[in-house]
């Protein structure tokens, strides 16, 4: 009779507990929970796991309406999370149905989603959820990136000179995602100097199964203008996001850049001047980033010709860099000559190529005899020879590349004379001074 007292106080206890203080009463469920909550998942297009977790394992099911102590009694689920340790990488949850988890009526089903933060790159995280009663189950989640992936993020192209073959490069993508992907669009955001010559969408959507790959061919082809890199951007669409590569490349272009004008003041007739008055001779550069050559010239006055010694054509200019080419004029008559030097080139912007050139006789030979002081190579003497020169003025004698070759003083009015012994054939140019002030002649050294 005692036994069967304690097996009936034993049955009451396990219906309802008395709290501490005695006058609150909480139930207490029969049975055990002691299997965690079974969770499935699915993959959906562009990265997304879509994720379901019960709790409906009653054993008996349904369970009784007073369980026995050994019954499987599913207590609900108490938490969906992403956990801490490991952290997520580039994933969130969301879209988690329902938002909250009461004990009472209990949550026997639950939906959610992980999602990549950045489609681009790929995540990884460990999913946790737990029942009322402690059970635990976890799911570790990777997420291959759901963008195309592209060979390069920018292509240079590289130097390529206005007017010659365009030059072509190429971007790959492949699906390295986990489904099948669909390009549907591949362009250029400009579409200018940079055009799609293969592998366009111009025929319809192009599919890729996963881990194949797609080539786009494109070529540049640079126009004339600014010497600074041309940029495009090509775009590879797909409906779970873009691949992107900058695409950027150089014009090469040559461009000549000539002196304008070029004017000679001579007081005799029939005599070579080298020595422009308004600047050192014809200069001309290369304002470019690509060698340019000029080759060749043409005068339309014959008063005016190349000075001996000039290289001949063709001369290369390199990128940014000068040449100069020495004019000459000489003419019988007085008064004044006009004509132009055109130097061929091929500049891909050759325009400014054009030098205009004026010359002016105003004294003949006759009229200067006796007035002015005649300057003259004596070849039998290798001396330059000079008569009724001002007393005690320099004179300076220059190659036509502006080398210093002589310097001297003139110790009094009459004769004077300078070796060249030491020179090399060629024309020098002679400053000195006369009665009538200071001169500047050329003078042809000949052996």
């Amino acid at each position: 009779m005692r036994k069967l007292c304690l097996l009936a106080a034993s049955a009451v206890f396990a219906v309802q507990v008395m709290t501490a203080g005695g006058d609150n009463v909480q139930a207490v469920v029969p049975g055990i929970d002691t299997m965690p909550p079974v969770v499935t998942s699915q993959s959906l297009p562009c990265g997304v796991r879509e994720f379901t977790a019960t709790e409906t394992r009653n054993i008996p099911d349904p369970p009784r309406q007073t369980p026995q102590e050994r019954d499987q009694v599913e207590t609900g689920l108490a938490s969906v999370r992403l956990a801490f340790d490991p952290q997520p990488v580039n994933v969130r949850l969301e879209a988690l149905t329902p938002a909250t988890f009461t004990k009472d009526p209990k949550v026997t089903q639950a939906t959610w989603r992980v999602v990549l933060i950045d489609p681009s790159k790929a995540g990884d995280c460990v999913v946790e959820v737990r029942d009322f009663k402690g059970n635990l189950t976890t799911r570790r989640v990777q997420i291959s990136a759901a963008t195309p992936t592209a060979s390069a993020t920018s292509i240079d192209v590289g130097l390529v000179k206005v007017g010659d073959p365009a030059k072509g490069g190429q971007l790959t993508i492949t699906n390295n995602t986990d489904g099948p992907m669909t390009l549907t669009n591949i362009a250029l955001q400009t579409g200018t100097v940079f055009t799609i010559t293969a592998g366009g969408t111009g025929n319809g959507p192009i599919n890729l199964a996963v881990g194949a790959s797609h080539s786009v061919a494109f070529a540049y082809n640079p126009v004339l203008g600014a010497t600074t890199a041309n940029t495009d951007v090509l775009t590879v669409t797909t409906a779970c996001g873009n691949a992107v590569c900058n695409l950027s490349g150089t014009p090469g272009i040559s461009r000549i850049q000539s002196t304008d004008q070029l004017t000679f003041d001579e007081t005799r007739s029939d005599v070579e001047d080298c020595t422009p008055t308004n600047e050192p001779n014809v200069t001309i550069t290369n304002t470019g980033n690509v060698d340019m050559n000029i080759t060749g010239w043409s005068f339309t006055n014959p008063a005016f010709y190349p000075a001996t010694g000039t290289p001949a054509a063709p001369i290369t200019v390199a990128a940014g860099a000068s040449v100069n080419v020495n004019i000459c004029f000489k003419s019988a008559p007085l008064g004044a000559q006009t004509g132009t030097v055109t130097f061929n080139n091929d500049a891909t912007d050759g325009a400014d190529n054009v030098v205009n050139l004026s010359g002016n006789i105003t004294t003949s030979v006759e009229d200067e005899m006796g007035k002015t002081a005649r300057v003259w190579f004596d070849a039998a003497n290798e001396q330059i020879v000079f008569t009724t020169v001002k007393a005690a003025t320099p004179v300076m004698v220059n190659d036509i590349n502006g080398r210093t070759l002589a310097t001297a003083t003139v110790a009094e009015d009459g004769n004077f004379r300078l070796s060249t012994a030491s020179w090399t054939n060629g024309v020098v140019v002679i400053t000195y001074t006369d009665a009538n002030g200071q001169r500047t002649r050329t003078l042809s050294i000949v052996r």
